[in-house]
């Protein structure tokens, strides 16, 4: 979605025309520039397109695991990057830093690697270099694969997010420049960095095997370019001085495997070959069919008597079989709550998870609830609901309710089904409810009336009136704390009290942003941002701390209050809309929908939320869902797992937990055997290799 912004458009136009417009200074001397090249090369090279620009296809797949490694293992290198090497980038920034550096080097930053990677690979093909085409390709997407591991396993990331002093300018020039690097950047893949390991590549490559000469002036350009980069990804807050020799060491490695695949490659998909066996083919079917089984078998002759050769390739399979299996079971920590068809929303506390179900054929509503520390489910009875209730749950303590009618459970015993409490029907409109503790641990149900909230104990006897004379909305509850939000204010305002009323708090709510990403919204969007007719429209408590969800006119915004000092924290980004804010156990779960415009196409407006979960104590945000076509709604933070409904793209709900445990039981046995397994391998390795030399 963000590829069709319109700064992006405008990079990519400009690298496509820049590089063309440079043709005339970097053809070889013996070359004609004329349209007719552009089509031959079409022709020509279209294998050697695949195998570049097959980096791309993969490459949004590769992110998306890499932040769901992120996210479910917390790899982090950053810190001992950082202790090697220190402030030397802030130094660098903090010594030169201007306004126009700031411009200039952002777009040079994104527009000029476009434009280098373009014109690299494009000069060759056009000018039928085809000894040089070859190993350029290959140079290219060596340097993609071999940097794999390192995004994936050892993450860094950018300096500007982890030096203090230090500022991502390049991110956050513009908002819309900070939305397509959002789209496009997990942000961790500093080690090593491409736009020095491509380039560098590169020249490396026309640098050994340029024999006469013809690309010098463009070898010379390269190296100008890399230069002038190094500078500018350390300027602009992205990357460490370690990422630019990381970037290097993969060049070098890159054209090393260039060198060693060049021959074996092109003699297989060279495009000139393609015709020739065509039109064999078409000559004698019979011969070609005959060839190709005889290659097969020719590949598999070598295992009638193993060798070492053989032997690697099998310890080979075996660790990049056990890996993918890990690699699997990292980025998949979720899994569905069985016995749950139909969810609509969910709620959650400590170990229990609750879901409302509706039958899409029947339309019956059916509540069940799932006991996550011992995997089982129990069914709620009670008088059918018409349509589904609000659920509210705090500890074991469960209440289902309308506008008129309340129904109060406790979970404290295993049991395959919950009969209520009690059932109270109420004759004026009961906007919300919430569950508080008296000073002895008593729950206590927080109902909300249109001008009052009303107490009672678990055993309805009435604990009283906590306030009165408002137009409340919305609250919610922890412990003997109450937490509400008025309907109408001059400002975002909710208010803390306790069940006694020796504790009363006003938590003015700070959910303003900066006046260019304001600006920004009101421009893809055509609503003002107003924050003096914000309003509260949602919220959630623990003792420590509220969270609060703050309607400002264009989206959304989500906000962390601590409840003691006052200190807040905006969760969401302020350009994109949130909802649906969990928070316990000192962490917060909430939606968001990345890059968030509807300026765009209907068809290419987000509308995807996915679950975002922030750790408090660490002060870190990571999405732990990564899917444009699926939704997900009411995220619950438990005691040690996250919950939430899914649904897919054809209406498909499903109700999903996120373990906080990275590997599964049976990757621990895969794991096992595939260690037992590499004994008798290395030994019989071992023996092959010497008795190889000795023989």
């Amino acid at each position: 979605m963000a590829a069709g912004t319109g700064i992006y458009i405008t990079w990519v136009t400009g690298a496509i025309i820049l590089s063309i417009a440079m043709m005339p200074l970097f053809k070889p001397k013996y070359a004609k520039l004329s349209l007719d090249g552009f089509i031959d090369m079409f022709r020509r090279y279209w294998a050697h397109m695949i195998v570049v620009f097959s980096v791309y296809l993969w490459k949004d797949l590769l992110d998306g695991i890499d932040r769901a490694l992120m996210a479910n293992t917390q790899i982090d290198m950053t810190p001992y990057v950082y202790a090697v090497e220190g402030d030397i980038v802030l130094w660098v920034q903090q010594g030169l830093r201007n306004a126009f550096l700031d411009e200039a080097l952002t777009h040079f930053y994104v527009m000029g690697f476009m434009t280098a990677t373009f014109a690299s690979f494009l000069y060759p093909i056009y000018f039928d270099d085809r000894h040089m085409a070859d190993r350029v390709s290959l140079s290219m997407f060596w340097v993609y694969v071999i940097a794999i591991p390192f995004y994936l396993f050892f993450n860094v990331g950018v300096t500007g997010a982890h030096i203090p002093a230090m500022q991502t300018i390049a991110y956050d020039l513009t908002p819309e420049i900070n939305n397509w690097f959002t789209r496009i950047d997990p942000f961790s893949n500093g080690m090593p960095s491409l736009h020095i390991g491509l380039p560098f590549a590169i020249w490396l490559t026309m640098q050994r095997w340029d024999d006469d000469g013809r690309w010098e002036k463009y070898r010379n350009f390269l190296m100008a370019f890399t230069m002038l980069t190094a500078f500018a990804i350390i300027y602009l807050g992205i990357h460490w001085i370690v990422d630019i020799i990381g970037g290097m060491v993969v060049g070098i490695i890159a054209v090393q495997m260039t060198s060693k695949t060049n021959q074996p490659l092109w003699n297989v998909v060279d495009e000139r070959l393609f015709s020739r066996r065509l039109a064999r083919t078409i000559a004698d079917p019979g011969k070609s069919i005959r060839g190709t089984v005889s290659s097969i078998i020719s590949v598999f002759r070598p295992l009638k008597e193993p060798n070492r050769k053989q032997t690697s390739a099998i310890i080979a399979a075996l660790l990049l079989s056990t890996g993918l299996v890990l690699l699997w079971d990292a980025t998949h920590q979720d899994f569905p709550v069985e016995g749950v068809e139909w969810p609509t929303s969910a709620a959650g506390s400590d170990g229990w998870l609750v879901s409302v179900e509706e039958d899409p054929e029947s339309m019956s509503v059916s509540i069940n609830v799932w006991n996550v520390s011992v995997e089982q489910g129990s069914r709620i009875s009670g008088e059918p609901w018409g349509s589904s209730p609000a659920v509210v749950i705090s500890g074991s303590s469960l209440v289902l309710h309308d506008s008129h009618r309340l129904d109060y459970y406790e979970l404290e015993s295993i049991s395959t089904e919950f009969s209520p409490k009690f059932s109270r029907n109420e004759s004026e409109v009961l906007l919300d409810v919430a569950i508080a503790e008296s000073a002895t641990g008593q729950p206590l149900l927080i109902m909300v009336h249109e001008d009052y909230l009303e107490v009672v104990d678990d055993e309805q006897v009435p604990v009283g009136t906590v306030v009165s004379g408002g137009i409340f909305s919305i609250v919610a509850a922890s412990e003997q704390l109450v937490a509400w939000a008025v309907g109408a204010s001059s400002s975002p305002t909710v208010n803390v009290t306790s069940i006694s009323g020796s504790i009363s708090i006003s938590l003015t709510l700070d959910v303003t942003a900066s006046e260019d990403e304001d600006e920004y919204l009101e421009e893809i969007s055509g609503i003002a941002v107003n924050y003096s007719e914000a309003e509260v429209i949602d919220i959630d408590m623990d003792p420590s701390w509220v969270v609060a969800v703050v309607d400002v006119g264009p989206v959304n915004r989500t906000v962390l209050v601590d409840i003691l000092t006052g200190e807040q924290t905006l969760l969401s980004d302020p350009k994109w809309q949130s909802s649906s804010p969990s928070v316990a156990h000192g962490r917060v779960a909430f939606l968001q929908i990345p890059l968030w415009d509807p300026s765009l196409d209907p068809e290419e407006v987000a509308t995807a939320r996915d679950v975002y979960l922030h750790d408090i104590e660490a002060n870190t945000t990571l999405a732990i869902t990564h899917d444009d076509d699926v939704d997900q709604l009411d995220p619950q933070v438990l005691l040690e797992d996250v919950a939430w409904v899914e649904v897919d793209s054809d209406g498909t709900s499903t109700l999903k937990v996120y373990s906080g445990d990275t590997f599964q039981p049976y990757s621990s046995v895969i794991l096992q055997a595939a260690i037992l397994m590499l004994i008798p391998l290395l030994f019989l390795w071992a023996y092959q290799a010497a008795s190889e030399r000795r023989g």
